[in-house]
């Protein structure tokens, strides 16, 4: 007779447990994840039709992603008049974000917003904002820039009138002090917004205070004094040199203005020792001086940055690198389209649509360059102060009071 078999000793092998998520928007963004591009348009247009009475929004501060929808409805013929993009300023538009978040509701299926303090605690921690990463296919992300995903990323240089001001004026960033060095002057014709009212403004002044600012701060003040920083001197007044630094920048500011913009504008109109503008280098853009003769020509830009220019070889820092992050709201109706947009905002095509051509602007996708006459983003890293989410969290409550201090006089 056949011999009976012996059971195995070895337990069977374990079914592979389904992944779990914490809502359907998690389950489509990890699947759109594992899509060819191919996949992930059948996929957005199929839920597109298995919905017709739903838009897709998209809310967002800065207009490139108007742009950038337009293009992609004239991409994907079958989101026409399917889309809808809503402008929405920050100190507005949070308020809402924190009230769909607590409500569990609907408010957007993409949301392009920048703050890095109040995206980690009210919408990462929470988990209300989700990041899709498009990697693939001509789209390479950093790391870093994955979760939470970098959209756009910006700088805020100083600015000014180069045919009165020139780039000899601001060589090193104590001098926006108003203290003399051994060789320079003291300036006393910075223009600042006031940070209570922009946020970016208020996050570049907390990460004067960080580990990595403090280093190019005691460089620069060795080489403009003549001398090493000696904490003692300043230990009853300052954590360290970057609070020293914030303190007499704010008491020295000469001008506070109320929009990037609308001083920009008039950057060629001010007195004969001109203004240095603390803004976004994207807002060259609304330089109006040049525009009669060179708009939508090459030679526009060319013209705008020498008559409005600025030194990206200052001292210290030339300015402030930060990011608007591209993300998704776990409440989304139209998930697969919202992972859709996303990557095509992070390919060639969509970036160009929507931020394409103009100074100041840079994709996180590191196969997209600058335009010409800009450094390369990685350029600005090295030379400016950099945003950093879990410093700007961890050091905000302190910081604000110290600056709010300031502020106060």
């Amino acid at each position: 007779p056949a011999p009976t078999p012996v059971p195995s000793s070895d337990p069977a092998p374990a079914t592979p447990a389904e992944p779990t998520y914490g809502s359907a928007v998690e389950e489509a963004i990890a699947k759109a994840e594992k899509m060819t591009l191919a996949e992930l348009e059948a996929a957005a247009k199929a839920e597109l039709e298995a919905n017709p009475s739903l838009t897709f929004n998209a809310d967002s501060l800065t207009s490139g992603v108007k742009k950038a929808l337009a293009k992609f409805e004239e991409k994907y013929p079958w989101t026409a008049g399917r889309t809808a993009y809503n402008s929405k300023k920050g100190s507005e538009y949070q308020p809402k974000l924190v009230a769909a978040q607590k409500a569990d509701s609907y408010i957007a299926d993409f949301v392009m917003i920048q703050d890095a303090s109040f995206l980690k605690n009210a919408m990462l921690d929470t988990g209300f904002l989700l990041s899709y990463d498009p990697s693939g296919e001509g789209i390479t992300i950093a790391d870093g820039d994955k979760d939470p995903l970098v959209g756009v990323t910006f700088n805020k240089v100083f600015l000014y009138d180069s045919t009165k001001v020139g780039k000899d004026q601001l060589q090193n960033v104590w001098q926006m002090t108003g203290v003399d060095g051994v060789s320079l002057k003291g300036l006393s014709n910075v223009s600042y917004q006031n940070p209570l009212g922009e946020d970016i403004n208020m996050s570049f002044l907390i990460m004067l205070t960080s580990p990595a600012a403090c280093e190019k701060l005691t460089a620069a003040y060795k080489s403009y004094f003549g001398k090493d920083y000696n904490p003692a001197d300043d230990e009853a007044s300052y954590q360290n040199i970057g609070y020293k630094f914030v303190a007499e920048f704010i008491k020295n500011v000469g001008y506070w203005h109320s929009s990037d913009t609308s001083e920009v504008k008039a950057i060629n109109t001010y007195a004969d020792d001109g203004r240095i503008i603390f803004a976004g280098l994207c807002k060259l853009k609304d330089y109006e001086y040049y525009k009669d003769d060179y708009k939508d020509t090459p030679q526009y830009y060319t013209n705008t940055v020498s008559g409005a220019g600025w030194n990206n070889q200052v001292e210290g820092f030339d300015g402030f690198v930060y990011n608007m992050w591209t993300l998704i709201p776990k409440t989304a109706q139209l998930p697969y389209t919202s992972c859709l947009f996303i990557n095509y905002i992070h390919s060639q095509e969509g970036f160009d649509a929507g931020w394409g051509g103009i100074l100041g602007y840079y994709s996180s996708n590191q196969n997209i360059s600058s335009v010409e006459g800009d450094p390369a983003l990685s350029v600005w890293k090295e030379q400016c102060i950099v945003e950093d989410v879990a410093y700007i969290d961890e050091s905000y409550a302190s910081v604000v009071k110290f600056i709010n201090m300031q502020l106060a006089g």
